[in-house]
């Protein structure tokens, strides 16, 4: 069985890009089921997030399973746009090696971070739920999983909790030196913005408004962490008295365009407004940037912040990427003995039989001379092969592996 990648990201594509290919956790299933109806393909898992959208997949195929795999990314997830240096594609050890990465945080734009294990487990849970994830893909994923639950308690990786939304709350910051006195407006009631806000009170942000599609949301995220919570209806009034704006909405397209934010500003005197975009797709229009005192930015313009943070944590994540490659080699240690589970399995069966049959031939015999009896019988082939392979010149090789296999140079062993 081989294993296959095909994905952009944020290290390929812009975001610009990187929405048209965006999947919403809600038809990750069914894209999932579509993925795998195709027989070029025994295994599928999608991974759609902010910063890349991956098929994962196994195959008995090659060449047929990677073509299938890039035209679905091209017509049934994208519109094409990306261009053939954007996408890339993984094999073998590779695959596994970048899913244990991309697990523990080591390959997102904000290094180390939490966020992305939870979608990841999302994403297990789609192909699950789809029967597209079979043995090959449950075992690296799990397995994943507990290498990003090491590399999190081994190393000082996940000592602080970093994200995306995080970094959007430190780029505010670093354009406004502190939040006192400051309206904030948080767009969307998710986990992202649930990460947001608490960034905001650990940055001294206290005048927090919650905007959001269903009201309920908005209100429970606002009771939990402070703030005041409104309907999609306020939007246009919270957006006039603020003077930061964090979305991060679950769109098709964007929900603010220029005529929106210009009404929404009209009186604002020239009091500046920075957006943060952290959608994927874009919540605000890109030609929002245009319009005088407002300043947009999205997930591409956060990566110079991210950087910065990145540089601090480093150290903690070399060690979790010895981590992250110990936990691939077990992976693919099982993955490589996989083929052969029949034969071992039919050996235990032969051994237990023929030591069965030697019990019931000479039972109530003298102990000393049935464990003799026993292991002749055991040992009668393959000595028997031995000596058929004499004449061939490979009997040393199967000496040897019998040496390794049963460990007969090992000390230890009885």
């Amino acid at each position: 069985m081989n294993l296959f990648l095909v994905g952009l990201s944020y290290r390929t594509a812009p975001v610009s890009v990187r929405e048209r290919y965006a999947v919403a956790p809600m038809h990750l299933a069914e894209r999932n089921a579509k993925l795998v109806s195709d027989a070029k393909l025994d295994e599928g898992a999608l991974l759609s997030t902010c910063n890349r959208t991956e098929l994962i997949a196994a195959a008995r195929g090659d060449e047929r399973a990677l073509e299938h795999m890039h035209r679905f990314l091209r017509e049934e997830l994208g519109d094409g746009s990306a261009s053939p240096a954007q996408v890339y594609e993984l094999r073998g050890g590779e695959v596994v090696r970048h899913v244990f990465r991309v697990a523990g945080g080591l390959d997102s734009m904000v290094l180390g971070e939490a966020q992305i294990l939870g979608q990841v487990k999302d994403a297990y849970r789609a192909a699950v739920a789809a029967r597209s994830c079979g043995p090959i893909l449950g075992r690296l994923f799990q397995q994943a999983f507990r290498a990003a639950k090491r590399m999190r308690s081994e190393t000082g990786l996940g000592a602080a909790t970093v994200s995306v939304a995080r970094v959007g709350v430190a780029l505010a910051r670093e354009i406004f030196d502190d939040f006192a006195g400051k309206r904030v407006l948080l767009l969307g009631a998710g986990e992202m913005a649930e990460s947001a806000l608490r960034g905001l009170h650990e940055a001294g942000a206290s005048d927090i408004s919650v905007v959001n599609r269903t009201l309920a949301a908005a209100v429970d995220l606002a009771a939990r962490h402070g703030g005041t919570a409104h309907g999609l209806d306020a939007l246009a009034a919270e957006l006039a008295r603020a003077d930061i704006a964090i979305a991060s909405v679950q769109v098709d397209r964007p929900l603010l365009g220029s005529e929106d934010l210009a009404r929404a500003v009209a009186g604002r005197r020239g009091r500046p407004l920075l957006i943060v975009d952290l959608g994927i797709p874009r919540n605000v229009a890109p030609a929002v940037a245009e319009l005088e005192d407002v300043y947009l930015y999205d997930l591409d313009d956060l990566e110079a912040t991210a950087e910065r943070g990145r540089q601090l944590r480093e150290v903690a994540a070399e060690r979790a990427r010895a981590i992250a490659s110990e936990e691939a080699d077990r992976y693919l240690r099982w993955l490589a003995v996989l083929p052969h589970v029949p034969t071992v399995r039919e050996l235990r069966e032969r051994l237990l039989a023929l030591t069965k049959a030697e019990l019931a031939r000479t039972s109530g015999g003298d102990p000393d001379h049935v464990a003799e009896a026993l292991v002749a019988k055991l040992l009668h082939r393959p000595f028997e092969r031995l000596r058929r392979e004499a004449g061939q010149g490979t009997t040393a090789y199967y000496a040897e592996a019998l040496r390794e296999l049963f460990a007969l140079d090992d000390e230890d062993e009885p």
